[in-house]
């Protein structure tokens, strides 16, 4: 590839004045690389060494981004099954809110509403605790357990006996 000089504004005084400038301002790769210090068969690539750090970083990068990638979906993963687990909780204390008060000791000690949102979860076991804190007031803990107990969600609720309808 060839680049020409740029003609100049001034009259070219000196040995070369009364020359033309056509072959005295074309520049070739090779003559660019010679004026650098550089020869024209040298520097044509990269050397072995460079090409090791380049694939080191590049794996460095593919690495940490799969890394990333793989905690990321760990997490998103447990944040639906905590979801999936507080909806049912949710279900529950609404179950046993609604419920008589002098009957709450006597309900089964697992889930009563419909478990079935909790079927990702499988295996899992739910457990409905009942105890009185004070004369009138009792607290139902409800625990969900799944991941061969490894993982729990907890709600615990309080009722309190106030001699009225159960609705509020």
């Amino acid at each position: 590839m060839a680049v020409r000089a740029p003609p100049t504004w001034r009259k070219p005084v000196g040995e070369g004045a009364n020359r033309s400038f056509i072959g005295r301002g074309v520049y070739t790769i090779a003559r660019m690389r010679d004026q650098r210090g550089l020869s024209i068969r040298g520097d044509r690539g990269f050397s072995l060494v460079e090409l090791l750090v380049a694939f080191l970083i590049l794996t460095l990068v593919i690495t940490m981004s799969m890394a990333a990638f793989v905690e990321r979906n760990k997490r998103l993963q447990q944040a639906g099954e905590i979801i999936l687990a507080y909806q049912a909780l949710a279900n529950e204390a609404e179950y046993r809110r609604r419920m008589n008060y002098v009957g709450l000791e006597g309900e089964e000690p697992s889930f009563v509403s419909s478990t079935e949102v909790l079927a990702p979860l499988a295996p899992y076991a739910t457990i409905v605790s009942v105890t009185q804190s004070k004369p009138g007031v009792k607290n139902v803990l409800m625990t969900i357990r799944w991941r061969n107990g490894q993982r729990q969600a907890r709600l615990e609720l309080v009722r309190v006996d106030t001699g009225g309808s159960n609705l509020w």
